[in-house]
């Protein structure tokens, strides 16, 4: 017997069996939670780490599968599995090089779709392919990526680009969707391992996606930024003129308008529409360092943007010291500031859904062998770059641009379109060619576009490939 037990308050002994069952409740929860764990981890979570592509097991677990295929939107096959006569299967990539650099390859190593996408592609798809898998050892069929991608309009794209490097990103304005996504030129997955050294050593780099890492000046794109920069400017003056003589100087250097164009007196909407340097490098200066370098950071530069898609972005190489020169260099597009195509088709996008962005994305769900949804992928919420009025102003110049001014080429692709144009100045001493813009279908989503043609010579260039690729897309 404890001693003084008596003199134990009977409310303490009954708190300590209240805490005593708390705690033995509380073990056996957690006991319960536990168990679950390690069977989901066993069943469920093995078999994604099992298939996951840094796993040096992966070769002898992959024969357990049949590996899903990619496909694209509309059930176009992007990369699939084709039996062998001796039953084996081999990967094939009907499309090749136009969509090389976003299915990527699976051979020895992966990338591109092939890389993230692998859990999903080497996974059961139902508990019968489970219960196969795990009991009677048998081989499944893993599940199927469809993407948002319109694989036959890539491949237009890509052969659209003719004997030229350059890029081509389409995306839908509301929701992020990337219907293409095509850097040229680029490596062919059927025979990528196979040629391996060839395309390594091949200086224009296919392995380089120049959609998504490519940084290249802007050029007269970048007049975009410059009108909006104007816009959120205190020295806001809707009716200032300008008198183009086809050159002006800052700091006694010259700055000559494309082409030795003289565009004589006019406002922004025509220097907009016809690309007139000299008024925009003006407008930079009375615009200022300052209010520039707000209206950059408020859309991204300098910085990774958090796109589903890798975007890097330049330091826009613009400081409050900057000088007249280097002002008027960088309203043009012609300073230190370089950026991705997919930043400008973004930056796009934010004017054709006013003011707001969304992330952009590859990849529309994942289905079994039944077709089944596994699992989908929605848009994030989007943020919102530019207010709803400011996305206006901007989309009310960029119709002049195609109605008669750069770009009136694409006046003709049936619907409205609106755009910019850009010549850009690089070190290879040829200028690269700019298009980016939107159509506006009578139904469904804006259509965001953006053309990059290396060192294409005029601006003219890429607007037309823009207008052959928008016309075939609406019309297919």
């Amino acid at each position: 017997m404890n001693p003084g037990a008596e003199n134990v308050p009977k409310i303490y002994t009954s708190r300590y069996k209240k805490s005593e069952k708390v705690l033995k409740g509380c073990f056996i929860v957690l006991y319960i939670v536990l168990a679950i764990w390690l069977l989901k981890t066993i069943v469920l979570d093995s078999m994604m780490i099992g298939t996951n592509a840094y796993n040096p097991r992966l070769s002898a677990l992959e024969s357990r599968y049949i590996r899903g295929s990619i496909l694209d939107r509309d059930g176009q096959y992007m990369a699939q599995q084709v039996q062998n006569e001796d039953g084996s299967y081999s990967r094939m990539y009907p499309y090749g090089s136009a969509l090389g650099l976003v299915t990527g390859y699976s051979s020895q190593s992966k990338s591109g779709l092939e890389l993230e996408m692998n859990s999903y592609l080497l996974s059961a798809g139902s508990v019968e392919d489970l219960f196969n898998y795990w009991i009677l050892d048998q081989t499944i069929p893993g599940c199927d990526v469809v993407t948002t991608i319109d694989a036959d309009i890539s491949q237009y794209a890509y052969e659209r680009l003719g004997n030229y490097n350059g890029a081509v990103i389409i995306t839908e304005a509301d929701s992020g969707k990337v219907l293409a996504l095509v850097s040229k030129p680029a490596y062919d997955p059927n025979d990528v391992i196979a040629n391996w050294d060839s395309y390594a050593e091949d200086e224009n780099n296919p392995f380089f996606n120049r959609a998504t890492q490519g940084q290249y000046p802007p050029g007269s794109t970048f007049k975009i930024i410059t009108s909006l920069a104007w816009y959120r400017s205190v020295e806001y003056d809707p009716d200032f003129i300008y008198t183009c003589n086809g050159v002006e100087y800052f700091n006694g250097n010259s700055l000559p308008c494309f082409g030795g164009n003289v565009h004589g007196t006019i406002g922004l909407s025509d220097a907009f529409a016809y690309s007139c340097n000299t008024f925009f490098g003006t407008l930079g200066n009375m615009i200022g360092a300052q209010q520039m370098m707000r209206t950059m950071d408020s859309l991204g530069f300098g910085n990774k943007i958090d796109f589903q898609l890798p975007t890097s972005i330049s330091e826009y190489g613009l400081d409050l010291s900057s000088d007249a020169e280097e002002l008027a260099a960088t309203a043009i597009g012609q300073g230190k500031t370089v950026v991705t195509p997919l930043f400008m088709n973004q930056i796009t996008a934010t004017i054709a859904n006013e003011g707001k962005v969304y992330d952009a994305y590859l990849v529309d769900r994942v289905v079994n062998a039944e077709g089944e949804i596994k699992k989908q992928f929605l848009p994030d919420s989007p943020s919102q770059l530019m207010t709803a009025e400011e996305a206006s102003f901007l989309k009310e110049l960029m119709a002049g641009v195609t109605s008669y001014g750069t770009a009136s080429n694409l006046s003709g692709v049936g619907v409205p379109v609106y755009g910019k144009t850009g010549t850009a100045e690089n070190a290879t001493g040829v200028d690269h060619s700019w298009f980016t813009g939107f159509a506006e279908p009578e139904e469904g989503s804006p259509i965001v576009i953006t053309v990059l043609v290396e060192q294409a010579g005029g601006q003219v260039y890429a607007s037309s490939i823009a207008a052959d690729i928008l016309w075939t897309l609406l019309n297919s």
